[in-house]
Order: structure tokens, then C-alpha cells, then sequence
């Protein structure tokens, strides 16, 4: 497995970052974080469905995309799942 950041861009246009697992060239979870929320998907489920798992889980690495221990994101990944909904 691979893990990899990079910057994107909420619906309202807000600065955050996405983070995802890749495994065999496709993604198997991801994480959008914005404002201190963490909207975490994966194939079967979401923390909410306005950023739901990717409908092109095919990954191809661009020079945006930084890779990151799995430490990193599974710390993060413990975190976002067990945050509560506002």
C-alpha cells in the first residue's frame, strides 16, 4: 500500500487537503480535510454524503501528489472515523 497528500479545494472553495490509500493502482480510502473536519470514504461508506468515495478510484500520480508514511495516514485516518458529526 501507498499513501499519498495533496491540495484541494472544498465545494465552497475552502483550502484543504485530500489523503488516500492506494493498493494494486487504486484508491481504497480517502480523506478530505477542511476546517478541521475530516470527511473520510471509503467504497461502502462516508461521514457524509456531500464528499463520497471517489468515482474514478483509479490512481495516477501526479507532481501534486506527495507520498506519506502510513503511519501518517492511518493516524489520521483513527482520528477522522471516530470524530462526531456536528
Amino acid at each position: 500500500m501507498k499513501y499519498y497528500k495533496s491540495y484541494t479545494e472544498s465545494h465552497d472553495g475552502e483550502e484543504g487537503f485530500y489523503y488516500c490509500e492506494v493498493k494494486n493502482g487504486l484508491i481504497t480510502r480517502q480523506i478530505n480535510a477542511f476546517n478541521n473536519v475530516l470527511y473520510w470514504a471509503t467504497p461502502s461508506d462516508e461521514y457524509d454524503e456531500e464528499y463520497f468515495f471517489t468515482d474514478q478510484p483509479e490512481f495516477s500520480l501526479s507532481k501534486n501528489d506527495l507520498e506519506i508514511s502510513s503511519d501518517e495516514f492511518l493516524d489520521l485516518w483513527k482520528v477522522a472515523t471516530t470524530q462526531k458529526p456536528d
